[in-house]
Order: C-alpha cells, then sequence, then structure tokens
C-alpha cells in the first residue's frame, strides 16, 4: 500500500525501540486514577500493573515523537527519495516531497499523549490535565490494557507478513481506543463536553496549519485506522459483543478490504495470492515491493477520476502486489490487480484507463490479460504540472459513511451482514460527493435542513430497495 513504501519516512517516528522488561511503578500516578478505573470499568479488562505516565514538556514531547535527521543511514535516504518518486508516480505528490519532515510532523503536531508498548510508558504532553488531556488519556490508557492482555508490541507487528495485516491490526487497535475514548467524552458534564469540543476545534485547525505540507493522501491513510476501526468494531460489537471484540484484537482483519467492507471480515475472506510484477527488461533491482492494498487503489484512483467509479473499482479488490524500480533515471512502480471476480478485474481496468488518461502524457499505462490487471506509472518529474484535487481526506467519508448506515441496518433495522452492507451501499451511491463532503465535515452532528431532508429520501428509497 502507498503509505508501505514510506518506510523510514513514517516508520521510525511510529515504532520506537525499547528493552524488555522495562520498570513499572508501584502505584498509579494520582492524577490518572480516576481514568484507570474508567477504563478498566467500560473495556471489562483489569491492568495487571501501573505504568509509568510521564507529563513533560512541549519541547520534550517533540523529542520523544520526533525522529532525528542524523540518525538516517544512506539506504534509508535512499528509501526516502524513491518513496518520494512513487508518491508523485501515483498522482498523490507533486513537486519536492520531505517525507521524513511529514512523518515526524504526523507523529507529534495535533497530538496530547501516546503510549509506546515496547517502553511501556504513557507520556503527556504538558502538565496541564486539561479536559482534552484527560480524553486522551481514556484512549492511552486502554492502549495500555491492550497491551497487556493482547500485547500490542512492535514484535508482534513485526510478524505479520504484509501491510494489509499492519494498516489492518492498527486500525482494531485504534478503533477499540477510540471506541472507549467516546464512552468517556459520553461521560463529561455539560460544561465539560463544550469546553473539549472547543479545544477540539483549536486543535484541529492548528494541526490543519502543521500539516499543510505534508500530502494530504499521506493524512488520509494515517488517519485510516481512527476511521474505520471504530465503526469495525462497533459492527463487530453488534454481532458478538465486548468478547467479539477481544477476538478481533487476537485475530484482527487480515486486510484493508476488511476496514472498508465489514463483508469481507465476517466473511473470513482474504486476499488472493498475486505475484509480484516482473521488472522491465534491463532493470536489474527492485527498490521497493510488497501489497498495495484496497483503501490505496481508492485515494489513488479517487484523486482523479468519479470517487463512485474509484469506489467500485476499490470494492472489487482481490488481491494485488506491486514492485518499484529506476528506470531510465525515473522511480515507477508497477501494480498487478486481481478483482474477486473477472467481473471486477474490468471494472478496475476501466477506472484506471480513466486515470492513466489524466496523467501526465507517456507517465502510464495499463494492461489486462488472464492474470488480472497491470498498471505501470512513472514519476512525471517535479514540474510536471500535474494539479492534485487533494481528496483523499474526503475520499475515505465515503465507506465511512457505508458503515455507520450499514451499522444502522444492523443494529436497529434488523437486517443481517449482507442486507444491511447493501443498504449502506445504496445510501452513499445516492449521494453526490460534494454531499458526502458536507456530511463527513460536521463535528456535532448536524446538517443543514436541505441535507437532512436528502438523506431522509435517500433513506427510503433504499430502505424500499432491499426490504
Amino acid at each position: 500500500m502507498v503509505v508501505g513504501v514510506l518506510g523510514v519516512g513514517i516508520g521510525a517516528v511510529v515504532l520506537h525501540g525499547g528493552t524488555s522488561g522495562p520498570p513499572h511503578p508501584s502505584r498509579w500516578d494520582a492524577r490518572v486514577l480516576d481514568i484507570v478505573a474508567f477504563d478498566e470499568q467500560h473495556r471489562g479488562l483489569t491492568y495487571e500493573h501501573p505504568v509509568f505516565v510521564d507529563f513533560v514538556s512541549p519541547d520534550e514531547y517533540s523529542k520523544r515523537t520526533r525522529a532525528e535527521q542524523s540518525a538516517l543511514t544512506p539506504e534509508d535516504k535512499s528509501q526516502l527519495a524513491a518513496a518520494e518518486a512513487e508518491l508523485r508516480a501515483l498522482g498523490l505528490a507533486t513537486g519536492s516531497v520531505d517525507l521524513f519532515s511529514a512523518g515526524n510532523d504526523l507523529a507529534d503536531n495535533g497530538t496530547l499523549a501516546f503510549y509506546d508498548p515496547d517502553t511501556e510508558r504513557v507520556t503527556v504532553r504538558g502538565t496541564e490535565l486539561t479536559v482534552d488531556v484527560r480524553v486522551t488519556l481514556a484512549h492511552e490508557l486502554t492502549h495500555v490494557l491492550q497491551d497487556q492482555h493482547f500485547n500490542i508490541k512492535a514484535s508482534r507487528i513485526r510478524r505479520l507478513t504484509t501491510s494489509g495485516e499492519r494498516e489492518a491490526f492498527r486500525a482494531v487497535v485504534e478503533g477499540d481506543a477510540v471506541r472507549i475514548e467516546n464512552e468517556y467524552v459520553a461521560s463529561l458534564t455539560e460544561a465539560e463536553k463544550a469546553e473539549y469540543r472547543s479545544a477540539t476545534r483549536a486543535s484541529v485547525d492548528s494541526t490543519k496549519n502543521s500539516l499543510q505540507s505534508v500530502p494530504v493522501a499521506l493524512q488520509a491513510l494515517q488517519g485510516a485506522p481512527y476511521v474505520f476501526g471504530p465503526r469495525l468494531l462497533e459492527l463487530v460489537k453488534s454481532k458478538g459483543g465486548v468478547n467479539g471484540i477481544n477476538e478481533a484484537l487476537r485475530s484482527p482483519p487480515s486486510t484493508e478490504e476488511q476496514l472498508l467492507d465489514p463483508r469481507a471480515y465476517f466473511g473470513h475472506d482474504g486476499a488472493k495470492a498475486v505475484e509480484p510484477p516482473a521488472l522491465p527488461d534491463g532493470v536489474k533491482e527492485s527498490t521497493d515491493n510488497g501489497d498495495f492494498g484496497a483503501l490505496s487503489w481508492l485515494l489513488v484512483l479517487g484523486e482523479r477520476i468519479d470517487p463512485a467509479v474509484a469506489l467500485t473499482a476499490a470494492d472489487g479488490w482481490g488481491g494485488d502486489a506491486y514492485t518499484s524500480f529506476v528506470q531510465d533515471g525515473r522511480g515507477c512502480i508497477r501494480i498487478a490487480f486481481r478483482g474477486d471476480t473477472g467481473q471486477d478485474t474490468t471494472e478496475m481496468h476501466d477506472a484506471l484507463n480513466r486515470w492513466v488518461a489524466l496523467m501526465p502524457s507517456g507517465a502510464a499505462s495499463v494492461t489486462e490479460d488472464s492474470a488480472g490487471v497491470l498498471l505501470q506509472s512513472c514519476d512525471p518529474g517535479k514540474d510536471s504540472g500535474l494539479v492534485l484535487n487533494n481528496r483523499a481526506l474526503d475520499l475515505i467519508g465515503i465507506p465511512a459513511i457505508r458503515e455507520e448506515v450499514m451499522l444502522s441496518g444492523l443494529r436497529d433495522g434488523g437486517l443481517d451482514v449482507d442486507k444491511a452492507f447493501a443498504f449502506g451501499d445504496c445510501f452513499v451511491r445516492r449521494l453526490t460527493f460534494e454531499q458526502i463532503t458536507a456530511l463527513s465535515a460536521t463535528d456535532d452532528g448536524s446538517v443543514s435542513p436541505e441535507l437532512t431532508q436528502v438523506l431522509q429520501n435517500v433513506s427510503a428509497t433504499c430502505t424500499s430497495q432491499i426490504s
């Protein structure tokens, strides 16, 4: 997937090294005792032991979250340069992109605390226990419970063989913590909720400003686990209760498709085996390879073509593999795709033809054979003139809203998984992209009277279609 090509660009600032058997305090910091009790009660798990909660200065917090440029090896720098070229080849970036700084900014800016599973410590930005810090601690202390009961350490992540597995695992981990965080917010007084909403709006505005140099697609990929994880786990809980969530942490989803289309998770629909594409004649080595993923297809295609067409193509994902390389001084990527069905493969081919036509002339090509579809795209250069639509954050709202509506059909409408998904799919496909964007942008659940009427009409139409 796209985030996989970043390598050290993001990985170095997300995974922190630690020693075996880190020390633990004999008792919890008194400032977090009420949050500890809340998390135990609402998560249904008991802490095996306290962990250190370090309240540090903003400068020290940034030091703990950011990697040092001086620590980059020549191989790291080469990987970052190759990843930058791949992002331009995929139409997700233009000009020069400092991926190392982007990774640091994504890890640092806009965060108030983090739990490092390898050092088993929580680090908090600042010393004041404001309401937004307390909410964040409810989230991070849930990670402590997860780690003590299910192991979320880097050693476990390294055993996962594909980037799809790693991203799906991260989605379950973050989704569970967001779920408890939301319950904590619901427990606040009305005055505290108002204070929290105000702090959140200010934080969002500040984060947007600080991430202006980070490609929007990377922001979307970094945030995707927080979007899809909670929704998937609410669906899991509606079918299997908290035990179902525990099982999802033990045996998490295996692909990004299972995040975008929960039917694949419930049906244990994994990835089809796809061989990495062969290198072109004359090219002797690959700079990177792996699996690409349904979410990455949605973001790449949807950046250029009709988002509904992009969603259809991504929904047909059966499996894929990519190989990147340098040819004639340009970074290039080849991605082999197989659909769930022959029709799915054809739909991806059609979508890619539209996408190729909107890329700089000669940059990309697509072919189809009995094995599937093969895309090749090369870096058009820093001065290609390619215009970004920067749709990524809005694009992930389409399957997210589909899952919200699916949950309603499953939990409130008495539908089975397939019919609930059909209800959600019908719903988002009857909305324009602008309407979906407006719906995703609401932070308090309020929408205009005009959009409310549209939603009611669409719901009625889709209800009649699946009944």
